[in-house]
């Protein structure tokens, strides 16, 4: 198959004649660049951007233009025409969860199924997309703004459901993620989304037979988050070899990886205290203190002296993951 019988062959059941003469313009022009799932979501990029007026980050927008420079300027339309300038068009939005606050179900379905999916393109094919164009996402941006802006470029709708400390996340109708974070989480929608972007960067994404769920690498959306916490301790496994193992090192390993690292007293009887290490909601190291030891410059010792622990826990082989009994964390590392 040739180059253009290749591009044509990409054109969408939805699109009109004008998007898709300038998205396969945009396609001809990059071809033989990039590879072709990245230079679908680009040019899917290309339209949001100079026909929907989708605004990303200041790189991406850059990149856009820099491509469809002089593709669109051939093609323009004024406001008699069928499309408005980008500046001029109304921006689109991705679903947020206050949106669907006390929302019926009947409500929640028509804001998730509304999404246009072809009938010769497979949900599981339109995960790979979403996949590379959150590989396209700067990572600067908060896990909610990289997903906002990966699932408008792939036509794509989620929303976010909590009920409590319960969280479950939804991509088009399809559970993706789910789990019941601590009361002690400081951010637990940014906890739980950090966690189902990991997981679809890292793992394969699939609907289970049932239809109701995402699946990576076969795990239940219930296990979503363990799962990518498990994977996150083995990706900093290089710099912990090579960096400090101290509680300032240890908050820099993780934070690479999203996570963040505080320590949380507690009074006991008299005058110890109990010192836990908590790494975004699991439980890293507990400690009791004797009286002496609850000076300020005792517990910084303390808590090196745990972190150096972890630091080898993580070095290790088999990291293990279990549910924690504690109140102020859902999982803990044994």
């Amino acid at each position: 198959m040739g180059k253009l019988e290749d591009v044509e062959a990409e054109k969408k059941l939805w699109e009109s004649d004008d998007a898709w003469e300038l998205r396969k313009a945009f396609m001809l022009a990059h071809y033989d660049d990039y590879p072709k799932i990245q230079l679908q979501c680009l040019s899917q990029l290309f339209i949001n951007v100079t026909l929907l007026g989708c605004e990303y980050s200041q790189s991406l927008m850059q990149k856009i233009r820099s491509m469809g420079a002089g593709i669109a300027a051939s093609k323009d339309r004024s406001k008699t025409g069928n499309y408005v300038k980008a500046s001029a068009a109304k921006k689109r939005q991705a679903v947020r969860p206050s949106d669907l606050e006390g929302a019926s179900e009947d409500t929640k379905r028509q804001h998730v199924e509304k999404s246009p999916t072809p009938e010769n393109e497979s949900f599981n094919d339109r995960l790979q997309k979403l996949k590379s164009s959150l590989a396209m996402t700067p990572h600067h941006l908060t896990g909610e703004q990289m997903m906002k802006s990966a699932t408008s470029s792939c036509l794509m709708k989620w929303y976010v459901k909590r009920v409590n400390q319960k969280i479950e996340i939804t991509i088009d109708r399809y559970v993706a993620f789910r789990h019941t974070f601590s009361v002690s989480c400081e951010d637990a929608n940014e906890s739980a989304m950090n966690a189902l972007i990991e997981s679809i960067m890292s793992c394969d994404a699939a609907v289970n037979d049932d239809g109701d769920e995402i699946r990576f690498d076969g795990v239940p959306a219930d296990e979503c988050y363990a799962k990518s916490v498990g994977r996150r301790l083995e990706k900093i496994k290089s710099a912990v070899t090579n960096g400090a193992h101290t509680f300032k090192g240890l908050s820099t390993f993780l934070e690479s990886v999203n996570m963040s690292l505080k320590q949380e007293p507690t009074k006991l009887e008299g005058w110890s205290e109990q010192l836990d290490l908590i790494a975004d909601d699991m439980l890293i190291g507990s400690r009791v203190l004797s009286s002496t030891e609850c000076t300020k410059p005792a517990k910084a010792s303390i808590a090196d002296e745990m972190s150096a622990h972890v630091c080898q826990l993580i070095l290790k082989d088999g990291i293990r993951i279990i549910n924690s009994a504690k109140s102020h964390s859902s999982l803990a590392l044994q």
